[in-house]
């Protein structure tokens, strides 16, 4: 009796903590030193986790083309990815648990100051002649400031900032993520992956 009133309640806490809001705080400075960083915090900061990307430094771009230049059979990783990919049902399934996901963000913060240009101004033109209408959406929906500019210079330049906070409750995803897992073209998809790296290795 005692291990099931155990059972009970470590499910009650998982539940709780589960339903314990995840924080998350994203910001990309592209200047002439690019840097990316995104912060994670769950249990009202308790559990951080953050990454941080800066412009690599000459060694460590030279590390990284030895890494490339390591032999690796790409053809028959290349095999296996199109054999997943053309599981029947699998698009669709990753396109709902994607969409389930993207409608359980709470955006609370979004701003950002860019000035983009591409190497045609013509061609600079035709892009904000396309997101002009968004640009003036977000304007007047967020709270916060929100500019995008063009450049038309004969150069490509992406220059400013982008910032923005979410909240999302992990319990949310309980329920998509297992319908996913569980569905008939997943588990299709997981078995031909299997399968293909088995006859690859015989």
């Amino acid at each position: 009796m005692w291990a099931v009133a155990v059972l009970a309640s470590l499910a009650i806490l998982v539940i709780l903590l589960l339903c314990v809001p995840l924080e998350l705080l994203l910001r990309v400075n592209a200047d002439a030193k690019p840097r990316f960083r995104m912060r994670l915090a769950w249990l009202f900061g308790l559990v951080t986790k953050e990454l941080r990307r800066e412009k690599k430094k000459p060694e460590e771009e030279k590390e990284a083309v030895e890494r490339k230049r390591k032999p690796r059979d790409r053809r028959a990783d290349a095999r296996v990815i199109f054999e997943v990919l053309r599981t029947e049902g699998l698009f669709g399934g990753l396109s709902r648990l994607l969409r389930s996901i993207l409608s359980r963000i709470r955006i609370r913060e979004l701003g950002a100051n860019l000035r983009v240009g591409l190497d045609n101004p013509a061609d600079t033109g035709l892009l904000f002649a396309f997101i002009a209408p968004a640009n003036l959406l977000l304007s007047y929906a967020s709270p916060n400031e929100i500019r995008l500019q063009a450049s038309f210079g004969d150069e490509a330049v992406v220059e400013g900032y982008l910032y923005g906070t979410a909240r999302l409750q992990p319990i949310q995803l309980v329920a998509p993520l297992m319908g996913f897992a569980f569905s008939l073209p997943t588990i299709r998809a997981v078995k031909t992956l299997i399968l293909t790296r088995w006859k690859g290795k015989k």
